[in-house]
């Protein structure tokens, strides 16, 4: 919980000003489980929207990069003016003019395909398709972060309206002590000391739901931008359909959940993949071109033959072009060694992935079971704190106490109280951190 009330804190600075704002507005409760939730997150997120967006792009592309298989046509058509000819002799001196047809016309038409290129365009084509996978996979790291941060968003609303109800409770029992004080000192049981210990405590509770009220507006404005919901709207968060009961699962369990589903390591493996078909696009200029052509032309007025004639000149040409890029020979070598050192650095990316999705495991784990346990010592403290009040109390109106017991009674009660919700909330909250890390949420 002290990572939420962080958080919370955080809001308050950023959002204080339009919170003000806000909170002078009615705002219409709605029950809102954390299914309900998720699904209004994966319609009307923005972060999801671009996300998806950019999945989108990487599929276009695939189909972009796929057209370099068809072959290049090209049609060509030019009209033209030409002048009669003048024939010079050596030393530019006119001899005579020839008449020759003034219209020109061309029209070529050409056609290349490739017939081998060392793989070059189905590597690229795989390469396409691998980064479609790694959008894809960031899509669903995206997916899966933003989930987690509305989760905690959500559980800390949870808990902030929880307080609130323990601090109003807490705050009616203090304006009945002040009034017992109050009655007590106009018997002249009590001095004044008391009367005003007992007010401070009373205002101090006033101003911790004042507190807590601010943090509920805050954060019920992030979540419901998050949601994409009307801000007019107050999220009463249900948490009493979240089975988060890990059983007799071990953390070993849960980490091989982990390397099988996080989707950063799918990420990783994808990143070793491209750089590995980036070495192969890259040793694939080592290897010669063959192509394959074919070209029509047609010429007016065929100017070779003296005088001109008007008329076309047509010819068509279909043949094989081999090429090779020797230089090749000497520059890839360099092209190579950064291509394998770059596959070496997403290999030891993908290493430093795995440790950090065990020690997140290995965090939220054993943060989930501490949990429990504090749950079940403040479950017991509870108890012990309401009774120790109630006892005290009853020793206060007999006037077998002073003021000073019933507020140390009473102060201990509200932290009990308190520290239980923290506890029932972290429990939940480190559940959906493990759901996070293993890609499951």
């Amino acid at each position: 919980m002290r990572l939420l009330k962080q958080t919370t804190l955080v809001f308050l600075v950023l959002f204080g000003f339009h919170s003000q704002i806000a909170s002078a507005q009615e705002k219409q409760e709605r029950k809102m489980t954390i299914q309900e939730l998720a699904d209004s997150l994966k319609v009307n997120n923005i972060q999801l929207e671009l996300a998806n967006t950019s999945v989108r792009v990487a599929e276009a592309r695939i189909g972009e990069v796929k057209t370099n298989r068809l072959p290049n046509i090209g049609a060509e058509m030019i009209g033209m003016y030409l002048s009669d000819v003048d024939i010079y002799n050596t030393h530019w001196s006119k001899i005579q003019s020839v008449t020759i047809p003034n219209f020109g016309h061309q029209f070529n038409l050409n056609a290349n395909q490739l017939i081998y290129g060392g793989g070059r365009i189905n590597k690229a084509v795989a390469l396409a398709e691998m980064n479609k996978t790694l959008v894809d996979g960031q899509r669903n790291d995206t997916d899966q972060s933003i989930k987690l941060n509305a989760s905690e968003l959500y559980l800390n609303l949870y808990n902030l309206q929880h307080q609130k109800e323990i601090l109003e409770s807490n705050k009616e029992l203090a304006e009945e002590r002040t009034k017992n004080v109050n009655d007590f000192f106009e018997q002249d049981m009590v001095t004044k000391n008391e009367v005003l210990r007992a007010e401070v405590l009373q205002r101090q509770l006033e101003q911790s739901i004042l507190q807590t009220q601010n943090a509920i507006d805050i954060t019920n404005k992030n979540l419901t931008l998050m949601a994409g919901l009307d801000e007019n709207i107050l999220i009463i968060p249900d948490v009493s359909n979240i089975n988060h009961t890990i059983r007799l699962q071990d953390e070993a369990y849960f980490r091989d959940i982990a390397f099988g589903n996080n989707p950063r390591l799918n990420i990783s493996d994808t990143q070793i993949a491209i750089a590995e078909k980036n070495l192969e696009l890259t040793k694939s200029d080592r290897l010669p071109t063959l192509a394959g052509f074919a070209g029509y032309g047609a010429t007016r007025p065929m100017t070779s033959s003296a005088p001109a004639i008007d008329a076309y000149s047509a010819s068509y040409q279909v043949g094989l072009n081999l090429s090779y890029n020797i230089e090749s020979l000497f520059k890839n070598g360099k092209k190579e060694a950064v291509d394998k050192i770059l596959i070496d650095q997403a290999e030891q990316q993908k290493i430093a992935v795995m440790q950090n999705i065990e020690s997140d495991v290995n965090t939220a784990f054993n943060n989930y079971h501490q949990a429990i346990k504090q749950r079940e010592v403040s479950s017991i403290n509870e108890e012990a704190a309401d009774e120790n009040y109630r006892i005290t109390e009853l020793k206060y109106k007999n006037q077998l106490v002073t003021v000073a017991e019933i507020i140390d009674a009473s102060n201990t009660k509200l932290q009990a109280e308190l520290q239980t919700l923290d506890d029932e909330t972290d429990i939940i909250v480190n559940y959906i951190r493990l759901l996070r890390v293993t890609g499951q949420l």
